[in-house]
């Protein structure tokens, strides 16, 4: 009876892990990740497009959304808030380029994060990188304390 119960349990594991898989590969990127004030781009090729059509900066935003504590940090203290969207809203173009741990991205997501991360010398998360709307390099950072405000300030600073 054991026995009956944990295959049947494994078999709809299995059917479960087949189709969440067949689900995330082979789609499109997506375009824009919602949840915040902030309109996160996840397709690099689009995000650039929009930033030379609107001649703004970039800002790539190098993350592991689900394993690494100080992109949780700068996320909630700085990107999610109101003074951060306020500030620079209208500035940049977003792009979050996560690696994470959990569920996996498409494989064209996966390919495109890894290239730019090799692209831009990425070796820890979280990486904020500033390109001008021609992906010239402006500035490299990461997380800093002090809020939203204080952090779109000096990013402001860092494009003088």
């Amino acid at each position: 009876m054991f026995c009956k119960r944990m295959i049947v349990l494994f078999s709809i594991l299995l059917c479960y892990g087949i189709t969440a898989f067949a689900a995330t590969n082979g789609s499109p990127i997506p375009t824009v990740v919602q949840g915040s004030s902030i309109k996160w781009n996840t397709n690099f090729n689009a995000a650039v497009s929009q930033a030379k059509q609107a001649n703004k900066y970039i800002l790539l935003f190098f993350t592991g959304s689900d394993w690494c504590g100080w992109c949780k940090k700068l996320d909630n203290e700085v990107f999610s808030t109101s003074e951060f969207a306020n500030t620079v809203g209208n500035q940049f173009v977003f792009v979050e380029l996560d690696f994470p741990m959990g569920q996996k991205p498409s494989s064209e997501v996966e390919k495109q994060n890894a290239d730019l991360k090799k692209k831009f010398g990425v070796t820890g998360f979280p990486t904020v990188v500033i390109l001008d709307s021609a992906q010239n390099f402006v500035a490299e950072t990461g997380y800093r304390s002090g809020g939203g405000k204080a952090y779109a300030d000096y990013l402001l600073g860092l494009l003088k």
